[in-house]
């Protein structure tokens, strides 16, 4: 593919697209290295294209740089002008709760090393949402939050309560919370709670009273995630135009089974924004038809999800696989786009890795997960990737990117953040 279109290097783009957009909804993502050693020189940028619906994984030993990474794939949606950003929505799954100091500008990186990039720091427009329950405790430790969230009672399926709770079908639980949904939703629709669950479930006279026990005080339990709600958040809110918003679902890693409640809030959300971007995807295709533009009011979705393999395991059940899978294997139409992060490649659902079209791995030592990786390795990659990795420097900043669209493999540097990294590992320093 010729890249005379444009003076730097533009990956996941089209052929076509680059000759006619050229740099236009692209990314500065980091520059080619074009000789190796142990001062390797620097060439073209490296831009990525943020137009169209991509499946990017960003994978990487622990503390190698991907959610380093991920923030500047971010920097670069938030520098975009106004009539691009506006047809954009990024989600960000945050695990670790590090993503909402990008709204401060980045101190710590030499002035002089930001000019040989051309970058000044400077913080970017990021909405932080958190579980409408837990704003107590944001509020105690003084966290910054712009907004609380909260998922609606009702959207919750039966198998998905029976997930949280870990129950099956042959638990007498699991009829008494069929019975007491079913009931509900033709009394009161879709608006009801928690509460409304549990006064129901007691006034059942066909179960025993060890079981409604049982099945309130798992429903008690949930009430304290601070997760759910009557009326909800809606997809609108989550999908705004031209807005960068982190779900911060950190706090429920502190309890064990919390990574359930995750899977769960991905899963709804990963549903809902599908089923909604299909609407609109006619709407916009209607307008076509209309001569008129190609607009809507939902936006085109990116979802960015730090660690990965959590949500999307190779070797168990999870809650937000299936939709994931469904966004990777028929998001493109839609317009939805995924960007996944993993430290842990070889628990990452096979079929990610075979279907992602942008891959981008910093130095990987594990061999089982430079076996995972190497299964992804197409009929123009003619070098097995353990010697690409074996060859990279050790100095962190570097990786390995295969561009599918364009049939291009490169070793790139990753540009410097111009916010603020919340994900700086922790030492005994004070200073």
């Amino acid at each position: 593919m010729s890249l005379d279109f444009t003076e730097n290097i533009v990956v996941g783009r089209r052929q076509n697209d680059l000759k006619k957009y050229k740099e236009k909804a692209t990314g500065y993502i980091g520059k080619v290295v074009v000789s190796g050693g142990d001062n390797p020189i620097l060439g073209k940028k490296v831009l990525m294209d943020l137009s169209r619906s991509h499946v990017m994984i960003i994978c990487g030993k622990r503390g190698g740089g991907k959610s380093y990474t991920l923030s500047v794939v971010m920097e670069e949606f938030a520098k975009q002008p106004f009539e691009i950003k506006d047809r954009l929505s990024v989600i960000v799954i945050d695990t670790v709760g590090i993503f909402w100091t990008m709204k401060y500008p980045n101190k710590e990186v030499p002035q002089k090393v930001l000019d040989k990039w051309n970058l000044t720091p400077e913080g970017i427009k990021i909405r932080n949402l958190i579980p409408f329950g837990k704003k107590e405790f944001y509020t105690e430790k003084e966290i910054p939050f712009d907004a609380p969230f909260s998922i609606r009672t009702s959207q919750v399926d039966l198998e998905d309560w029976l997930a949280l709770f870990r129950l099956t079908w042959r638990d007498p639980e699991s009829s008494l919370l069929s019975r007491t949904i079913e009931n509900l939703k033709l009394k009161l629709g879709n608006l009801y709670d928690i509460d409304d669950i549990i006064t129901l479930s007691k006034k059942d006279i066909e179960t025993t009273k060890e079981t409604i026990d049982s099945l309130t005080n798992r429903l008690r339990v949930a009430k304290t995630w601070g997760l759910f709600s009557k009326s909800g958040t809606t997809m609108k809110e989550f999908a705004k135009s031209g807005t960068i918003t982190t779900i911060d679902v950190s706090t429920y890693k502190q309890a064990i089974g919390m990574e359930s409640v995750q899977e769960l809030i991905v899963g709804l959300l990963g549903k809902k924004l599908y089923e909604e971007r299909m609407l609109y995807r006619k709407e916009e295709e209607k307008s076509l038809l209309e001569g008129k533009n190609k607009t809507s009011e939902m936006p085109i979705v990116w979802m960015v999800i730090d660690e990965a393999h959590m949500f999307m395991p190779q070797d168990r059940p999870s809650m937000a696989l299936d939709v994931l899978l469904q966004w990777i294997r028929v998001g493109r139409q839609p317009g939805l786009s995924l960007i996944l992060a993993t430290q842990r490649p070889n628990k990452l659902h096979s079929e990610t890795i075979s279907q992602c079209d942008l891959f981008l791995s910093m130095r990987m030592t594990a061999q089982e997960d430079i076996q995972a990786v190497s299964s992804i390795r197409p009929s123009y990659l003619h070098v097995p990737m353990d010697k690409y990795y074996a060859q990279m420097p050790k100095e962190q900043g570097y990786a390995i990117m295969i561009d599918d669209n364009s049939e291009k493999v490169m070793l790139l540097k990753i540009r410097p953040r111009t916010t603020w990294d919340g994900g700086k590992t922790a030492n005994v320093f004070s200073d």
